[in-house]
């Protein structure tokens, strides 16, 4: 028992001895020990009043004055007090530090819920995905991402990969999404602007297929020229060796162009 609870037993207790022996002076027990609990309930309830105004009062911070275990348990809540304060300033030092540098992350990021409702989006997000702060905090994302692919790939719940999709207000930009589960059902919304890279992979593809077919045009009338050529005895007597081998050549890119031609056949199917 701490010192404080030793100290306010004594004070009750000589509250007791000092109304009986006024009880015993005045020859009224009973009153008197009556009249000694009555104001000390008082007192413990006027304490407790003073407790319940600082607690409201949240402008104040230092503990008023008080004696007793009334002065401990201010004491006690005024420590409490202040090491919540200080918590509270070194969580919002963490979450002032992290939002600074998620805003000068170039890619967006977005916090989605168990509903996959919006918690939070840095200013990358809202700018790809145009989103607003605080109106779409608390909307679920496929409401706001108004893409098949993307409510099919929030369907399917494979997040290993990636998906790619146009902006939901600028169709010409092109978007990597990506989920990431972590927490307890919790989502983070990786959001990449791969416009350069789209348009890059689609002049790959036009390149490729526009060469092939161009390539095929003058494949063909060489190797009609070298079957000419092939043809005639008297030419094939002299060259026949050498027009072999770019008859040979000619095959082998005839090959390769057709190759390629597949290819660009699948890639766009």
């Amino acid at each position: 028992m701490s010192g404080a609870w030793l100290t306010e037993i004594w004070r009750f207790v000589g509250f007791l001895v000092v109304a009986l022996l006024a009880g015993i002076a005045s020859g009224y027990i009973g009153i008197a020990l009556f009249f000694a609990l009555a104001g000390y309930l008082v007192w413990h309830m006027v304490n407790l009043y003073r407790l319940e105004r600082w607690l409201r009062d949240s402008r104040r911070f230092n503990p008023p004055d008080a004696e007793g275990i009334w002065s401990e348990v201010f004491h006690h809540y005024y420590r409490l007090q202040k090491r919540t304060r200080a918590r509270k300033r070194r969580l919002a030092a963490l979450v002032r530090e992290f939002r600074e540098s998620t805003a000068a992350v170039p890619d967006g990021a977005v916090v989605v819920g168990r509903s996959w409702e919006i918690l939070w989006f840095n200013n990358a997000a809202g700018r790809l995905l145009s989103l607003r702060a605080p109106q779409d905090v608390g909307q679920r994302i496929a409401n706001l991402v108004r893409n098949p692919a993307f409510v099919q790939y929030i369907v399917a719940g494979d997040f290993a990969d990636s998906i790619t999709v146009p902006a939901p207000k600028e169709p010409g930009r092109m978007l990597s999404l990506h989920l990431v589960p972590y927490g307890s059902f919790q989502h983070l919304l990786l959001v990449r602007d791969v416009t350069r890279l789209h348009r890059l992979e689609q002049l790959r593809k036009d390149f490729v297929a526009n060469a092939s077919h161009e390539l095929r045009t003058p494949l063909t009338v060489i190797s009609g020229y070298l079957d000419t050529l092939l043809d005639d005895e008297a030419i094939r007597a002299d060259l026949g060796h050498p027009l072999g081998e770019m008859r040979a050549q000619a095959e082998r890119m005839r090959a390769i162009i057709d190759d390629l031609l597949s290819l660009s056949r699948l890639e766009q199917e």
